[in-house]
């Protein structure tokens, strides 16, 4: 089976909010982000499926979301994708703590363009991210409208490759939440703490 018939199992896993994964040398480390109200089996479940699924040596991390006031998680928070159709231009704005970052691509790169705006505004925060663009596909649209969006980016340097998984209530919004999901691992080891 593949990645993607992976990501739609563990998207049926109550409480899980996004997918990725990292491939490198036959060894696919699986990224599930969970809600904090997630059942505590849930690490079990998402080991099971994986290993169902892929035939090769897997690894699984959970992390569960902690939205409560004061948190100190460090990953950035996705604010807002908006489109200007006059000027070709797609816009993700993020958000550290207080600070905010926008990255800008051109929508005639398609559904890529949201992958390149997210990865330039991760690096207001982080500059020597290595990781680059990639591609993106919708791959379900949901009876609520909703959509399911696969992302990934590359570090030519390492041949390493990431990729998130995420829904949306646009495809644009759902690249960008894809993008963030596939640099999670990566970005939150390097952010430093936001100012309050």
């Amino acid at each position: 089976m593949s990645l993607h018939e992976l990501d739609l199992q563990l998207r049926e896993l109550d409480g899980v909010l996004a997918v990725g994964f990292v491939e490198s040398d036959g060894f696919v480390v699986v990224e599930v982000e969970a809600s904090r109200t997630a059942p505590v089996d849930l690490a079990r479940d998402a080991v099971i499926a994986a290993m169902r699924c892929l035939e090769r040596p897997v690894a699984v991390e959970v992390v569960r979301r902690n939205d409560e006031p004061g948190s100190s998680e460090r990953r950035l928070r996705l604010v807002d994708v908006t489109t200007d159709p006059a000027g070709g231009e797609v816009s993700v704005h993020l958000a550290y703590g207080d600070e905010s970052a926008v990255g800008r691509a051109s929508t005639a790169h398609g559904l890529r363009a949201v992958v390149e705006a997210t990865v330039y505004a991760v690096r207001t925060y982080l500059p020597d991210l290595t990781y680059l663009p990639g591609w993106a596909r919708t791959v379900e649209t949901t009876p609520e409208r909703r959509f399911l969006v696969v992302a990934s980016v590359t570090d030519p340097l390492a041949r390493s490759h990431l990729r998130g998984v995420a829904e949306g209530n646009s495809p644009l919004d759902a690249g960008a939440r894809a993008t963030l999901a596939a640099l999670n691992r990566t970005i939150s080891r390097e952010l430093v703490r936001p100012r309050s």
